[in-house]
C-alpha cells in the first residue's frame, strides 16, 4: 500500500535535489566561463604588453628584452612561454623557457586575439593566445620601407584556474548534499506536521459506531483542502443514518401491518372452530378470511415492487400507449364499487394521449391512485379523472372529494406506511400506506414524476406527468 506521507517526502526531496542539481551546474557554468574570461583577458592584456617590446627600424624588427626583466620566461616549474614569427614563418624570437620548442603558432589581431587550450612543451595543459600585429617605428624611420608584420603567441598553464573550478565543483556538490538532506529533514517535520489534520479526520472516522450513525465529523479546526471530504463524510452519514432509520421504521410497520390481519385471521379461526357451526358460518368465516389473506397479499406484493424499484430491478418494456385508453381500462372494475358508494364520476380524456412508456407498469400505477380515490372519497362525493397535453408531456390527474388532509401535510403521503386520519376517510384502514410510495417510485422508473396536492375545500389530487411519445 502506498503511503501518502512517503510520496510526498520522496517527491519533494527529489524535486529539491533535482533543483539544486540543475541551478549548481548552471552556477558553475556560469562561474567557470567567468573565470576562464577573466584567465584570457590577462593572458591577451600580457601579449598586448610584450607588443611594446617590439620595434622596426628602416626594415630592421628589434625585439628586446634585455632592459626588461621577465623572469616568468627562464625555465622553471612554471614557467610562462612566449614566440615571435616573422610573416614568413621565419622564428624571430622565443623565450628562454622553451629550450629551442616551438609553441603552436595562431594568429589573431590586436582587438580580437586568437586563443587555444594546448599541451605546452614542457607537458602541462595550458592556454595560448595570438595575435598579429605591426611593431611600432619612429615617424621618418619607415620612409622607403613597407612595415613588417610579426606574429606572438603567449602561453600559459592553466593548472591554477583548473584547480580552482576542481575545488568549486567539490564545494557545489557538498554544498548541496547537506541542502538535500536539511531540506529532506525540514520536509519530513512540515509534512508530518501538515498531515496531522489526516490522522485526525481517520480517527473520527473509526471512532463513529455502526450502532450511532448520529456522530458527525469536526469541521472546525480542518485545513480548507480537507472541508470537502469532511463534509461530504458527513452527508454520506446523514444519509446512512437516514436509510437506517428508514429501514428500522420499515421493518417496524411491516411486522405492524402483518401483525393486525395475522391476529384477525386467528381470531375468525379461533371462533369458527370454538364449537360446532352450520356450514353457511363456516362459509362466512372462509370467506373473511380469504379477505384478510388477499390484503396481505396485495401488501407483500407492494413490498416485492417496492424493493425492486429501491434496487432498480424494474424491467421496463417501452412501447407507445395510449394513456386515456389505460386509465378507462383501470376504472372499468372500481366502477361498480364507485355506484355503490353513490360517487359521480367526471372523465375528461384527451383522445391522443400517446406516451413511450411500460404498459403493464402505467396500470399497477394507475390502479393504485384510482382506488385510492374511491376508496377515501366521501359517500356521495365526487371523482374527477382528466388527461392533458401540454410542452410534450401528458398529464393525468385523478381528483376526489372529502378529504381532510391538511395541506401542509400532503408531502406525506408518499412516505411508506403513512395513513392519515383514517376515521375520517371512508375505508382507509384497509390500506396499509404503501399504494402512492409504490406510484412514486414506478413512475420514477418510468422517466415521469407524480405530485400530490389538497386543498381547503377537500379535494384531493393525484398528478403524473408521462413525457409523450
Amino acid at each position: 500500500m502506498k503511503s501518502l506521507r512517503v510520496q510526498l517526502l520522496v517527491g519533494t526531496a527529489l524535486g529539491t535535489a533535482l533543483v539544486l542539481l540543475v541551478s549548481g551546474a548552471l552556477l558553475y557554468a556560469l562561474i567557470s566561463r567567468a573565470l576562464w574570461a577573466a584567465f584570457d583577458h590577462a593572458l591577451a592584456a600580457k601579449a598586448r604588453s610584450l607588443t611594446a617590446l617590439a620595434e622596426q627600424d628602416q626594415g630592421r624588427l628589434e625585439f628586446d628584452l634585455a632592459e626588461v626583466k621577465l623572469p616568468e620566461f627562464e625555465p622553471s616549474g612554471q614557467a610562462e612561454f612566449f614566440q615571435v614569427w616573422l610573416p614568413h614563418g621565419t622564428v624571430f624570437a622565443r623565450s628562454a623557457s622553451l629550450c629551442g620548442t616551438d609553441l603552436d603558432r595562431i594568429a589573431g589581431t590586436l582587438a580580437a586575439p586568437a586563443f587555444q587550450t594546448v599541451r605546452l612543451p614542457d607537458g602541462r595543459s595550458g592556454r595560448i593566445v595570438g595575435l598579429t600585429f605591426v611593431p611600432r617605428q619612429e615617424a621618418d624611420a619607415g620612409r622607403g620601407s613597407s612595415p613588417l608584420s610579426v606574429t606572438l603567441v603567449l602561453g600559459r598553464d592553466i593548472a591554477g584556474l583548473q584547480a580552482t573550478l576542481v575545488r568549486m565543483r567539490a564545494m557545489l556538490v557538498c554544498v548541496g548534499l547537506v541542502a538535500v538532506v536539511l531540506s529532506a529533514g525540514a520536509l519530513a517535520w512540515v509534512v508530518r506536521r501538515n498531515l496531522r489534520p489526516i490522522d485526525d479526520l481517520s480517527r473520527q472516522i473509526a471512532a463513529v459506531a455502526e450502532h450511532d450513525l448520529s456522530t458527525r465529523i469536526a469541521v472546525r479546526d480542518l485545513p480548507r483542502e480537507l472541508l470537502p471530504v469532511a463534509e461530504r463524510l458527513n452527508d454520506l452519514l446523514a444519509r446512512l443514518d437516514a436509510a437506517f432509520q428508514r429501514e428500522r421504521r420499515f421493518t417496524g410497520d411491516v411486522a405492524h401491518e402483518l401483525r393486525t390481519p395475522l391476529a384477525g385471521l386467528r381470531s375468525k379461526l379461533e371462533l369458527a372452530l370454538a364449537r360446532a357451526r352450520a356450514p353457511e358460518e363456516y362459509q362466512k368465516t372462509t370467506g373473511d378470511c380469504l379477505k384478510i389473506s388477499l390484503q396481505m397479499q396485495r401488501m407483500v406484493e407492494n413490498l416485492l415492487h417496492l424493493a425492486r424499484a429501491d434496487a432498480g430491478q424494474l424491467e421496463i418494456r417501452r412501447t407507445p400507449v395510449d394513456l386515456s385508453q389505460v386509465v378507462g381500462e383501470c376504472w372499468e372494475p372500481l366502477e361498480a364499487r364507485a355506484r355503490a358508494r353513490g360517487l359521480s364520476v367526471e372523465r375528461k380524456l384527451h383522445e391522443n394521449s400517446a406516451v413511450e412508456t411500460d404498459r403493464d407498469k402505467l396500470r399497477l400505477v394507475l390502479q393504485n391512485v384510482l382506488e385510492n380515490a374511491v376508496l377515501y372519497a366521501n359517500e356521495g362525493g365526487r371523482i374527477s379523472l382528466v388527461t392533458t397535453a401540454a410542452d410534450g408531456h401528458l398529464t393525468f390527474a385523478a381528483s376526489n372529494t372529502g378529504s381532510s388532509l391538511p395541506p401542509a401535510e400532503v408531502h406525506h403521503v408518499f412516505e411508506r406506511f403513512w395513513r392519515g386520519d383514517a376515521s375520517s376517510r371512508g375505508g382507509a384502514e384497509s390500506h396499509c400506506g404503501l399504494g402512492l410510495p409504490l406510484c412514486q417510485a414506478v413512475i420514477e422508473q418510468l422517466g415521469g414524476s407524480i405530485e400530490a396536492t389538497a386543498d381547503a375545500a377537500g379535494v384531493f389530487t393525484v398528478t403524473i406527468h408521462l413525457p409523450r411519445a
